[in-house]
């Protein structure tokens, strides 16, 4: 009964990891970003917000310097807003949407 509890829960991570980050469930992103990006990073087409699959090859300091300073004419700074901690655990959720 263990053996099995212990290959279904490596089997639940391996799963996880494999479909990326759930940015639904980072609060942050559902309070600062989701409204522009979708709950999950999906994007919007009528906002002209593509999926942030395709930002997840950038690297994390450059993701950490769009979320900070914006990307204008729509993506806002958040560097006031939030803190630099929370900004690094966005870009890091983000890299891993690949």
């Amino acid at each position: 009964m263990k053996k099995s509890l212990a290959v279904l829960a490596g089997l639940t991570l391996v799963s996880s990891l494999a479909m990326g980050a759930d940015l639904s469930s980072n609060a942050t992103f559902k309070s600062k970003c989701s409204i522009c990006h979708g709950a999950n990073g999906e994007g919007k087409p009528a906002l002209k917000t593509p999926p942030l699959k395709e930002a997840a090859s950038k690297s994390e300091a450059d993701l950490v310097d769009v979320i900070t300073k914006g990307k204008p004419p729509r993506m806002p700074a958040f560097g006031a807003k939030l803190s630099a901690d929370q900004i690094k655990e966005l870009a890091a959720d983000i890299k891993a949407l690949k």
